[in-house]
């Protein structure tokens, strides 16, 4: 609608400027700056693709725009860490409490934000937690982590914890298996991350 709008307003100035039109969130997708980058790429082409998509793969009408999954645009020296829990195992309390007390009672910037499963209790936690010496302005989740830490032992075999996991990253895992029942366990993309 606000495209539509935008175009009749121009259309009945007699002006027409190149208007572009996209479409962001779908999927309740984060729109992080990896997303922003690949928006401003589009416009700055010869041909800018109109009606885009961003976040999603698009395979039915091909609307979609290339993205960097990676790009990080946190403040050096921020601290990055995500922690897997279970809902009402105490990790998001845990968590906050963490945050409020480093923002508190240190120099340090802080930020948290936990997203949850739409069950409350068994199901599905993540918190993001930043943490650093320049003001944090990252309104998006975690997508570079320094730390992850999983306190449910099946989550390995079911979600791609470490995806993101920055080169020398620190993986905490709390469970009670020995280290040859994590080598039968631990699917292959998990001991290739931890390898790489």
């Amino acid at each position: 609608p606000l495209y539509l709008d935008v175009c009749t307003a121009f259309m009945e100035a007699k002006e027409a400027p190149e208007v572009v039109n996209g479409r962001y969130g779908l999927g309740s997708k984060e729109f992080s700056p990896g997303m922003v980058e690949a928006v401003y790429k589009n416009l700055a082409g010869s041909t800018p693709k109109n009606h885009f998509t961003i976040g999603i793969k698009d395979d039915v009408t091909n609307t979609s725009l290339e993205y960097d999954h990676s790009l990080d645009t946190t403040p050096e020296g921020t601290v990055q860490c995500k922690f897997w829990g279970l809902g009402s195992d105490g990790t998001v309390g845990a968590n906050k409490q963490a945050i409020k007390i480093i923002g508190d009672n240190t120099d340090l910037f802080a930020q948290g934000y936990f997203s949850y499963d739409s069950k409350k209790s068994g199901g599905i936690t993540i918190s993001h937690l930043r943490f650093g010496e320049k003001p944090i302005q990252s309104t998006y989740l975690i997508n570079a982590a320094d730390y992850v830490a999983c306190h449910k032992d099946t989550y390995v075999n079911t979600y791609d914890i470490l995806d993101g996991i920055k080169d020398g990253g620190t993986f905490v895992l709390n469970c009670h298996w020995t280290l040859e029942d994590m080598e039968k366990i631990f699917p292959a993309s998990l001991k290739r991350t931890l390898a790489e």
